[in-house]
């Protein structure tokens, strides 16, 4: 039976002996394969090797450390789209490291593909919760913002709608890897939709 009862964080201490980005990040995987509703507490101090107790007083609750975790995620595709923008790559080439990246990110996982944590798993709880919807609809406007510059440089005649059908298709690859489709596949899909894209 998971138990998800709140501890009451303890008061000042000796100093932490763990590195919080690496819990983090540790926790985010956890988070990306079972969602969030499904992610105990006891899930979370397995996968970062941090108590509950430690991890309450360096993170708060359940929530707020799934929320660190997809502001982490959306530092992360910030970081990645703002080095494919300054790349400066002609059209297909950007398109096919926008996709491809995006792919072979979504492979990954601790028990196999398992997408990405804001399309996969935001976009569950956001009916319900505001802070983790407006967290996912920050997410899609970083992407569709990127992706409308990157469209931009390579002469769209209607970046942003262009950038829509890109994150779009960037979506589905994210559910499709998910969903256990083949990496060839994939592929396929990416490059017809980079080709598309281009007409």
């Amino acid at each position: 039976m998971r138990n998800d009862t709140k501890i009451a964080p303890r008061g000042r201490g000796r100093p932490r002996k763990f590195d919080e980005d690496a819990v983090l990040r540790a926790a985010l995987q956890r988070f990306r394969t079972l969602g969030y509703s499904n992610t105990s507490l006891d899930d979370l101090a397995e996968a970062t090797g941090v108590n509950r107790p430690s991890l309450y007083a360096a993170f708060g609750d359940k929530k707020a450390l799934y929320l660190a975790g997809l502001a982490r995620t959306h530092a992360s595709v910030d970081a990645t789209f703002a080095a494919l923008y300054e790349a400066g790559y002609p059209p297909e080439k950007m398109l096919k490291a926008l996709f491809l990246g995006a792919l072979e990110g979504f492979l990954t996982g601790e028990d196999g593909p398992s997408g990405c944590i804001a399309v996969n798993t935001a976009a569950t709880e956001a009916v319900t919760d505001p802070d983790i919807r407006a967290a996912l609809a920050a997410f899609v406007a970083l992407q569709d913002g990127w992706i409308e510059k990157l469209m931009i440089e390579a002469g769209s005649k209607d970046p942003r709608g262009d950038a829509q059908i890109a994150s779009s298709v960037i979506h589905s690859l994210s559910t499709r890897a998910r969903a256990g489709t083949p990496r060839a596949d994939l592929i396929a899909i990416a490059k017809k939709a980079t080709a598309l894209l281009l007409a």
